[in-house]
């Protein structure tokens, strides 16, 4: 069943003249310090003598810790920081992102008249629930912008009436997270719906690859549910899979499973994993190819009696293998060829917005030419007239870390930060100028068609709903290029690149959740 969304197609104009520096430095360990928010201890008072009956103080109740006062609101942001990237490189990223958001709404007068403050809480990648119970114990308002790889662990505490706090990640990662009743996200992934259109355009620009498919799973919960749910996506979309591996975390033999691809007669490849783990396995491909035997097809015998042959002259006068060329960069789906874009092959290995990185573009450009990445924003290399893409660079390069290494993940906490705002700035507006947690997530609920300031297309946060916008992105030794659609500044939004999740749909979600 397809989904009809709101928008046929998101077009940002392409007019403010603004040079983005994506220049990526050398590695350097960025300051993960932030302020240091502490609770002043309460003075007890000494009871004075009295000449008569002696009071007895009844017992001393303790302020509610709101994270809120008159000129300061404080959010927190959960993150697995002392994990490094060896499992989940993009809590860094994130914690950094919002870091640049404060500095940028303090900048213009804080958040409704309060400047903000940022906590950091370390989920350590395994101590994410601990890492709940802290903030909803800590004197913080909200969490906005976090990312951590195992988000599910805790949501029943945070769902809990003792804690509810306003909770707009990056992203939510496990299906848990994704329904609870106080989590929002400003470009959101669901449960229950699934985003088929790279599968659709890949389907009809390399049929043969499409008909024959595999696909390499990280051994994690959180990685199976999320797979099983892309699978069911991309076969609507129409992708045949005809192999499913599953990759260690710590580790695998990469050389032995492309083997095992090669078998299985696999031409695509999809990959939901980061993307160190797929320079891996493309540097396997490589070396296999590199050992099979190339044969060398037999020439036709001429026949002498034959009168020579004039060679064909298209309209435009290209011979006949350009000609073919052509054809093939137009074919089905195709709007034409993008200048410098990889000559299709026989292959294709389709990969998700953890791939878009600008720290290795130019290093898989050598292995892997017919890498298509699928990510659902607007590209650091279009700022155009976009400006929160614009803020999010600045800020974060100037005010933050000047190494820092933009991408995805910072941007998508970047956007959630900024839908936490509007929720805030409805809130106020509707109570007359109070402002708590409970308006909060009250307000969230009412902004049903969000943007992120034109960040990403048209997506449903109160519901969950994901954008059906998306674009297609190739790496080369110069950089990022677009391969889909052509035009600059626009997404593929059309509405059927939504499918219902059926199959997948219930898939990690604990049936006791309360709503």
């Amino acid at each position: 069943m397809r989904l009809a969304r709101f928008f046929k197609t998101a077009t940002a104009s392409v007019a403010l003249a603004v040079a983005l520096a994506l220049v990526v430095a050398g590695c350097k360990t960025p300051d993960l310090r932030g302020p240091v928010v502490s609770s002043p201890e309460l003075a007890t008072p000494t009871p004075t003598p009295q000449a008569e009956d002696t009071v007895v103080p009844g017992p001393t109740v303790a302020p509610t810790r709101t994270g809120v006062s008159d000129e300061v609101i404080r959010v927190g942001v959960i993150a697995d920081a002392s994990a490094g990237n060896d499992v989940n490189g993009g809590s860094e990223s994130a914690w950094l992102a919002m870091r640049a958001w404060a500095q940028a709404v303090n900048s213009t007068g804080g958040l409704g008249g309060r400047d903000v403050e940022v906590v950091l809480f370390d989920a350590n990648v395994y101590d994410h629930r601990a890492a709940i119970q802290e903030a909803c114990e800590s004197d913080i308002f909200a969490l906005v912008g976090s990312y951590a790889l195992f988000d599910g662990d805790g949501v029943d505490i945070l769902n809990d009436e003792s804690c509810r706090l306003p909770d707009f990640p990056a992203a939510a990662l496990s299906p848990d997270r994704r329904a609870s009743p106080v989590t929002f996200v400003s470009n959101p992934t669901s449960n229950t719906v699934g985003q088929a259109g790279p599968a659709q355009y890949l389907s009809e620009r390399l049929p043969l690859a499409a008909g024959s498919v595999g696909t390499v799973v990280l051994d994690l919960p959180v990685a199976f549910y999320q797979a099983q749910r892309d699978i069911e996506a991309a076969t609507a979309g129409g992708f045949n899979f005809s192999f499913e591996a599953t990759a260690d975390v710590t580790g695998d033999d990469y050389d032995a499973m492309v083997s095992a691809m090669l078998q299985a007669g696999v031409l695509g490849i999809t990959w939901s994993a980061d993307s160190r783990r797929l320079m891996e396995l493309l540097e396997a491909r490589a070396n296999l190819f590199a050992k099979l035997p190339v044969f060398d097809s037999p020439k036709p015998v001429e026949d002498p009696t034959a009168a020579p042959e004039e060679a064909s002259v298209g309209a435009d006068g290209a011979g006949p293998e350009q000609e073919l060329a052509d054809n093939a960069q137009e074919g089905p789906g195709n709007e034409g060829a993008v200048e410098g874009e990889p000559a299709d092959g026989l292959t294709f290995v389709l990969c998700g917005a953890d791939c878009y990185t600008q720290s290795w573009v130019g290093e898989v450009a050598e292995l892997g030419s017919d890498l298509w990445v699928s990510i659902g924003m607007l590209p650091f290399e279009e700022p155009g007239d976009n400006v929160e893409l614009v803020r999010y660079v600045l800020f974060l390069r100037e005010e933050v870390d000047e190494e820092a290494e933009v991408d995805l993940i910072g941007l998508s906490s970047w956007a959630s930060a900024l839908l936490f705002e509007e929720a805030v700035n409805r809130a106020m507006f509707t109570s007359g100028g109070g402002l708590s947690r409970e308006q909060v997530i009250e307000s969230a609920r009412t902004i049903t068609e969000w943007d992120g300031r034109g960040l990403h297309g048209p997506t449903n946060p109160a519901e969950g709903i994901p954008s059906s916008c998306f674009l297609l992105m190739s790496p080369t030794p110069s950089g990022w290029i677009r391969r889909h659609p052509a035009t600059q500044g626009t997404m593929d939004c059309d509405p059927d690149n939504l499918v219902e999740l059926v199959e997948s749909a219930k898939l990690g979600i604990d049936p006791n959740q309360s709503n």
